[in-house]
């Protein structure tokens, strides 16, 4: 079996795209999607003005929640002068944000957050620490909470010559594993799962080198 990449290259090279402002296969420096704008705009005043952004990257998510009106803590292991020379000349609604540089799974969520999000960075961890994260944040959720997941399952990788890759310690869920702890996390929540085919190229080959599908939870603490 090959030896798995390092979560430590895996956390350099995030670093460094970030710094660079680089947009990579995944599209780091994507807008934020359809689906979150409409969960955005539909947000009452029951929801608590508090916003937790994991993995935030590039900080378009953070940006949008803060524009919003939320106060964001946003969560990183990437240095966070990106994100605050990107705000740096902007308005009011940059003071609502908040960094915090360490792994996702070393934050410890402690309080009530209004709106949750974590894009495409939960498939990173183990399962044991997406798993005490969101149950984490469920447990502390008091008001209209809502949560945002991005979740790459049933992931392939390849390098460039074919070889299949894997990274230490991921989660490796499959859609049916991760269905079913979205559903256990979040009982008692309206819950909706969404399914969609993921693919990355290799630029060098052209070939791709990242397949998976990717859930997107949208999950609602209305009976609160």
């Amino acid at each position: 079996m090959n030896q798995p990449v390092s979560k430590a290259s895996v956390h350099a090279f995030y670093a460094e795209a970030i710094r660079g402002g680089l947009n990579t296969a995944e599209n780091l420096q994507a807008a934020t999607s359809e689906r979150f704008n409409t969960l955005l705009e539909s947000i009452g005043d029951g929801t608590p003005r508090t916003a937790l952004d994991l993995g935030y990257g590039a900080g378009t998510y953070t940006i949008a929640l803060a524009r919003a009106g939320f106060r964001v803590v946003a969560v990183d292991q990437v240095p966070s002068d990106s994100l605050l020379q990107r705000i740096d000349s902007a308005s009011d609604w940059a003071n609502r944000i908040e960094t915090r540089e360490c792994l996702a799974e070393n934050f410890a969520i402690d309080e009530d957050f209004g709106v949750v999000v974590a894009k495409d960075v939960l498939h990173y961890l183990a399962r044991r620490d997406v798993e005490s994260l969101l149950t984490s944040a469920v447990t502390h959720a008091q008001g209209a909470n809502y949560h945002y997941l991005e979740v790459f399952t049933g992931i392939t990788r390849r390098s460039a010559d074919g070889r299949q890759l894997r990274i230490e310690g991921e989660a490796d869920y499959s859609p049916d594993s991760f269905r079913h702890v979205i559903e256990r996390i979040y009982d008692g929540w309206d819950l909706t799962l969404l399914w969609s085919e993921h693919a990355e190229q290799d630029r060098r080959t052209g070939r791709n080198c990242f397949e998976a599908t990717r859930a997107t939870v949208i999950a609602a603490n209305r009976a609160a």
